[in-house]
Parts: C-alpha cells; sequence; structure tokens
C-alpha cells in the first residue's frame, strides 16, 4: 500500500513539475514579446517643413532620439490619435509599409526598441510618415 502511495504521489509531483515546466515557457515567450506605445501620423512635406522647421530629402530618412527633457514637453500634447502598442516585429512590419527595406527595418525597429524615447521620419514623393515612441 505504502508503495501505491508513493508512486501516485511521484507522478503527481512530475505531473505538476511538467505544468510548471510548461506555464514558465509560455510566460517567458509572451514576456519577451514586449509592446511599446507608439504613436504614428502621415502628413504632406509641406506641412512637415512648416511644422518642424527642417527639410528631409524624398526618398530618405532621418531618426532622432529625444532626451526625457524633451519628452515632457512633447508627452503631454499626444492624444489618443494614431496612438499603438505595438511589438518590435510591429513597428519593423510598419517601417516596410512606409518604404524601409527589410535589413533597415529590422535595423531601425531594434534602434526603437531600444532607446527611451525616438522619432524617425521618412519622406515619400509628398508625403511625410513618423512614428514616435
Amino acid at each position: 500500500m505504502k508503495n501505491l502511495i508513493y508512486r501516485a504521489l511521484a507522478a503527481e509531483k512530475k505531473f505538476f513539475i511538467l505544468l510548471a515546466a510548461v506555464l514558465m515557457t509560455v510566460c517567458f515567450q509572451s514576456c519577451s514579446d514586449d509592446k511599446y506605445t507608439v504613436w504614428t501620423e502621415t502628413e504632406t512635406y509641406s506641412d512637415f517643413q512648416n511644422n518642424l522647421n527642417t527639410t528631409l530629402e524624398d526618398g530618405y530618412y532621418k531618426r532622432l532620439e529625444i532626451t526625457n527633457a524633451q519628452w515632457e514637453q512633447i508627452g503631454p500634447n499626444l492624444t489618443s490619435e494614431g496612438k499603438h502598442r505595438w511589438s518590435e516585429e510591429e513597428i519593423k512590419k510598419w517601417l516596410i509599409g512606409n518604404g524601409f527595406g527589410n535589413d533597415e527595418a529590422r535595423k531601425e525597429s531594434s534602434w526603437l526598441a531600444m532607446v527611451n524615447h525616438g522619432f524617425i521620419v521618412t519622406r515619400d514623393h509628398n508625403l511625410v510618415y513618423m512614428i514616435l515612441k
């Protein structure tokens, strides 16, 4: 009788260890897929020039790391319009959809995920696409 109880407890212990391992794996996979709050915007090049008082050549992009002091000025003016909770992969897809090549999009989405706050702007003819984190 004692052996049956020990075997049952051992089998139950193995089940709980296996269950814990599966749950930990799922948790680590979901935790590694971080989400970032980003804002996207599209505007005409002339509006971009007027609003930011800068130029950007057609077919090019710029990126800028935003300091905490700058973010304190920008943040309160942001609304829910254009706001997203995206993974690095979703940011990469947005960049590809707005003219970036795969390698360039991978590099820039990794950069944007790494910095506290950043801004990427790209120009395609008369339109300017922006992403802010």
